[in-house]
């Protein structure tokens, strides 16, 4: 694609520091080259030279980097300056630079949008980039370094091309039908069709988790009043965020803490206890806290141990019953001290973790911190994680509704128009993750989080 504008910004953070970046990106390169360096350039090749002003005098020295078109990060011209890091140098630098005619500062991303327009990058690649600079763990590099080498985009372009096959086929039945063995289409169909919800599934499965290595992990402790919430909530935040008393609602807004733990960010909430209230504010707690229930990742439950077992019972069931499919539960039972019972840790229904603790006495608390490492680890054990942002999960999502609707729709009446209309749907929602559609507007929204000068 050919750029009218060529688009000049910093490549490195505003401040003072021993080196400042400028990249410049277009058709204009050359003659920028002339204006303001004066030599002969060598691809890929560093020299040594003087930046010079719109009328011929010396700004800076540095080291000059020519890139040449198609084979550059944007697919266009690129010279970079690389000289002191002085911010007003630099936008000297700069504003010399704008006087050359079709040159105007780029937009944030615009320099990475213009690289996934020439077809360098996929639109996933390109999201890496940004994700790439924003990550704040070892773990979230690594991933974003996954997605910017084409993982997550490999396996996206696998099932769009099994996609492919078996929409053709089907089509062949609807516009051949005189032509086709249809029996032997139609078992053909079935098992393809089968294959791929499956490797969408994984695929959602893995892209769950790496969205959650994104955005960290949403921990909410909740329960009724009074059984030790905002206490646990300072224990593991190691601070007195939460005011912690005997009084019935103390907890009434959402106090949040981020830890780390396994090269993993952590977000705890603390919430109000729920219950029936006939307090405004508390009720608005109240509202707030089943909202973070619902839409956090882990939740710690925590519970009474001198309160009546039915009462308890009937709690852990109501909360097990309104789990979403990506969330897990720990039941946390409190106070153990009361009945001297000693620290432990329980499996019930097979798989739901009890431990039993005190936190008044800080007995039983290894075993939570075994847990937590344990939520966290489990992030760490996805093999070939990649970085996922909630736009891919959504679409996974939608992608794989489509293919499940149209296999139901396939088996309860055999309707081969629908089957096709369904797979093409399919396609389209993984097409809008790797960015092959047109839709301006999401390509705008996606470009204008990233820095400027990428």
């Amino acid at each position: 694609m050919v750029f009218h504008e060529t688009i000049v910004a910093p490549a490195t953070a505003f401040g003072r520091s021993s080196v400042g970046i400028i990249r410049i990106s277009g058709s204009s390169v050359l003659e920028i080259i002339k204006k303001f360096l004066r030599i002969s350039m060598k691809e890929r090749f560093a020299h040594y030279v003087s930046f010079l002003d719109i009328n011929g005098n010396i700004l800076d020295n540095g080291i000059a980097l020519f890139f040449n078109s198609p084979r550059s990060f944007t697919g266009e011209d690129i010279l970079e300056f690389h000289g002191h890091g002085n911010p007003f140098l630099l936008d000297l630098l700069i504003k010399n630079i704008l006087l050359t005619k079709n040159v105007r500062m780029a937009r944030p991303g615009e320099f990475s949008e213009r690289a996934f327009l020439n077809k360098k990058i996929d639109l996933i690649q390109s999201e890496a980039v940004c994700d790439l600079i924003n990550a704040e763990s070892e773990l979230s590099i690594k991933a974003a370094l996954r997605s910017l080498s084409g993982s997550f985009s490999k396996k996206i372009c696998s099932i769009i091309e099994q996609l492919k096959i078996l929409y053709s086929r089907v089509e062949a039945i609807i516009n051949f039908p005189d032509e086709m063995n249809e029996l032997f289409l139609f078992k053909s169909i079935e098992i393809d069709l089968i294959t791929v919800i499956k490797l969408i599934k994984k695929l959602i499965n893995t892209a769950y988790h790496s969205n959650i290595l994104q955005k960290g992990i949403k921990i909410v402790i909740s329960g009724s009043p009074n059984v030790g919430k905002s206490s646990l909530f300072n224990y593991l935040s190691n601070q007195k965020a939460s005011i912690v008393t005997d009084i019935p609602g103390t907890t009434r807004d959402i106090i949040c803490k981020n830890i780390w733990i396994n090269g993993i960010s952590c977000e705890l909430m603390d919430t109000a206890g729920l219950r029936k209230s006939k307090d405004i504010i508390e009720q608005i707690g109240i509202k707030l806290a089943k909202k973070k229930i619902y839409s956090c990742d882990h939740i710690f439950l925590m519970l009474d141990i001198t309160n009546n077992q039915l009462f308890n019972n009937k709690l852990i069931l109501k909360s097990i019953n309104k789990l979403k499919s990506n969330q897990n539960i720990t039941f946390i039972f409190n106070k153990i001290d009361l009945i001297n019972q000693d620290p432990c840790l329980k499996i019930i229904y097979k798989k739901f973790k009890c431990i039993y603790l005190s936190i008044k006495n800080k007995t039983g608390l290894d075993f939570l911190k075994n847990r937590i490492n344990e939520i966290s680890g489990s992030l760490n054990n996805i093999e070939g994680i990649f970085l996922a942002r909630r736009r891919h999960l959504s679409e996974l999502e939608n992608s794989l509704k489509y293919l499940l609707d149209g296999k139901k729709y396939w088996f309860k009446n055999k309707c081969i128009e629908l089957l096709s209309d369904n797979i093409r749907l399919s396609m389209d929602c993984l097409l809008k993750i790797t960015g092959y559609f047109s839709n301006d507007d999401l390509l705008n929204k996606i470009f204008s989080e990233f820095c400027i000068g990428k």
